[in-house]
């Protein structure tokens, strides 16, 4: 997050939830998935394949959603665009982020959001 950003922006006010692999707590136990929360955005690379992440920004007034095992993103609760790959999914996703993440209301982010959900869904 750059310091150069006003104090009201979309990605000073946000907080990311995504899964994370956590180590199990014995010899034979699989890894098991849980949600993390972080002021931090996470990075993606690093993220388990299939994993979900989601931004509510602005106390969660508006909550922009990746979901990684149905490769969707989500700008509503019911309004998503589907994509191949997981390389595809989290790149549209970040892309989103960059659109909305110096926007200052929840209403310009929510705005800007179903601009890119209906650019996404004419191609």
């Amino acid at each position: 997050m750059s310091k150069n950003l006003p104090i009201n922006v979309a990605a000073r006010n946000a907080v990311w939830v995504y899964d994370v692999l956590v180590a199990p707590r014995f010899a034979g136990a699989p890894s098991i998935m849980e949600s993390k929360r972080s002021h931090e955005i996470p990075d993606f690379d690093t993220l388990p394949e299939g994993g979900n992440v989601a931004v509510e920004v602005y106390g969660g007034a508006f909550t922009l959603r990746l979901d990684g095992e149905l490769r969707r993103v989500y700008v509503r609760r019911f309004e998503y665009v589907s994509f191949t790959s997981e390389r595809d999914v989290r790149d549209a996703f970040l892309t989103l982020w960059r659109e909305v993440e110096a926007l200052e209301s929840a209403a310009e982010v929510g705005r800007v959001a179903g601009e890119w959900l209906e650019r996404w869904r004419q191609k």
